[in-house]
C-alpha cells in the first residue's frame, strides 16, 4: 500500500484505537501505530511523515499540542478525536476538525477523507 493512505494514529484508549485502526482498515488506509503516549507519536511522525493523522486530545503522558503543531508546520492533514469539546489544544487549533468519542466515529472516515482528497 502506498504511503499517500498511511494514517499516523495516536490514541491511549486501547479499545478506541482498535476502533478508529478498524474504521481506517475497513477504508483502505494503512495505519501507523496506535501509540499511546505523546513520545511515541512524534516519533513515528518523524521516522514516518503520513500522509494524514488521528489524534486523542488527551494522552497517557500529556495533551497532544506539540504533535499538532508539528503536523500542522509540515502540513501533514489532522484531526482529533477526544470527548472534550473544550480543550485549550483544540482552541489552539481551530481549523482541525473534532471526531467526539464515541458517538462521532461515524463521521472519522468521510472526514478524513475530506481532508485528504
Amino acid at each position: 500500500m502506498s504511503d499517500a493512505r498511511r494514517i499516523l494514529v495516536v490514541e491511549d484508549d486501547p479499545l478506541v484505537a482498535a476502533l478508529i485502526a478498524e474504521l481506517l482498515e475497513g477504508a483502505q488506509y494503512q495505519i501507523d501505530g496506535p501509540y499511546a503516549t505523546l513520545g511515541d507519536g512524534m516519533a513515528a511522525l518523524a521516522a514516518h511523515f503520513p500522509a494524514g493523522a488521528v489524534v486523542d486530545v488527551s494522552l497517557q503522558d500529556a495533551d497532544a499540542g506539540l504533535l499538532a503543531d508539528d503536523l500542522q508546520s509540515y502540513d501533514i492533514p489532522y484531526l482529533f478525536c477526544s470527548g472534550s469539546t473544550a480543550h485549550p489544544v483544540m482552541r489552539a487549533h481551530p481549523t482541525a476538525p473534532v471526531i467526539s468519542k464515541p458517538f462521532g466515529f461515524r463521521r472519522l472516515v468521510p472526514v478524513l477523507n475530506g481532508l485528504l482528497h
